[in-house]
């Protein structure tokens, strides 16, 4: 049997330090595809190399096993404080440039993967989905880019969060066999989940009457538009102007619904290489198997007392 040694290797404004040579006490990296900026808190030793981060200063930061680390975050130093046990600091991934970004734009006829990538134009970009097309989509610096990001994401059903080089990832929520098998007594530490109520998904409805009445006639209104979906309230969106993008936003609010009918959260040995969005097989349960899941959020913590672990929030994988 190999003995594991699990260590971080940290990355400060391009000097790379050992967890050792940081004077690192703990480390906590959280991932998510739920909305928010993937972020990381790092406690070190007064003496430590790394209080000379100032906001603003380079991060990236690598978990596993010593000489087999891998890139679980890159961003931004947000925060510098003094603690109790040292020096606390706070990071927030690339994708924040995003939450400080507003602009106006209108486009027409546009995709909206396209939309996105238009948007993204100032950050580091991995992969973006989204092939329905708006036949018109107003965008206003009212709200930050990222809620503009996050209400597109609604239309098409897609995820939204960050690689591990912290560039932006704008993809449809994966299905189909899973990517890791995690074994009670070898890998899962502890676990709570099961089935719950399903949350009633909203019909949608396209916005004019292009869908029934022709294109050229996209913004004549309906007294009572046709809807797709649910048995929810009816959702009209104006960017929507035809049938075919209501169905495609009903199916993504009906696929996160039947997904949410089952959650969990699982505590299991430290693994670096998962990230949100993975599909993952629980299998050897005292309860019983709970099968193919998808893991919604992220949660490493690296110290000395627990050693590496990682907390999984995880829905079902869907269909």
């Amino acid at each position: 049997m190999t003995l594991m040694r699990p260590r971080a290797t940290i990355t400060l404004d391009g000097r790379t330090l050992t967890s050792a040579e940081a004077a690192l006490v703990r480390a906590e990296v959280v991932l998510s595809v739920r909305g928010a900026h993937d972020a990381v808190t790092l406690i070190v030793w007064p003496s430590s190399k790394l209080v000379a981060a100032k906001p603003g200063s380079t991060l990236a930061v690598a978990l596993g096993n010593d000489g087999d680390e891998h890139d679980v975050w890159s961003g931004e130093v947000s925060s510098v404080a003094a603690g109790a046990d040292g020096f606390v600091i706070e990071g927030l991934a690339a994708t924040i440039a995003l939450s400080r970004s507003r602009v106006s734009r209108v486009y027409v006829d546009q995709s909206i993967a396209d939309i996105v990538k238009d948007l993204s134009a100032d950050v580091d970009v991995d992969q973006v989905e989204g092939t329905s097309s708006l036949t018109g989509y107003a965008v206003d610096d009212r709200r930050t880019v990222w809620a503009h990001l996050q209400a597109l994401a609604t239309l098409c059903g897609a995820d939204v969060g960050a690689s591990a080089s912290g560039a932006l990832r704008f993809v449809s929520p994966r299905t189909g066999s899973a990517d890791l098998t995690l074994r009670h007594g070898a890998d899962v530490l502890s676990w709570s989940g099961g089935r719950a109520p399903r949350p009633e998904p909203a019909s949608v409805a396209a916005f004019g009457a292009a869908s029934e009445s022709g294109a050229d006639q996209w913004h004549w209104l309906l007294r009572e538009p046709e809807a797709a979906g649910g048995d929810g309230p009816t959702r009209v969106v104006a960017a929507l102007k035809t049938r075919d993008v209501a169905e495609s936003m009903a199916n993504g609010l009906a696929a996160r619904a039947d997904r949410a009918a089952m959650q969990g959260r699982l505590h299991i040995v430290g693994r670096s290489t998962l990230r949100p969005g993975d599909l993952v097989d629980v299998r050897d349960l005292p309860s019983g198997d709970l099968g193919t899941l998808r893991v919604l959020a992220v949660r490493h913590v690296l110290d000395g007392r627990t050693g590496f672990t990682t907390t999984l929030t995880v829905e079902g994988a869907g269909s």
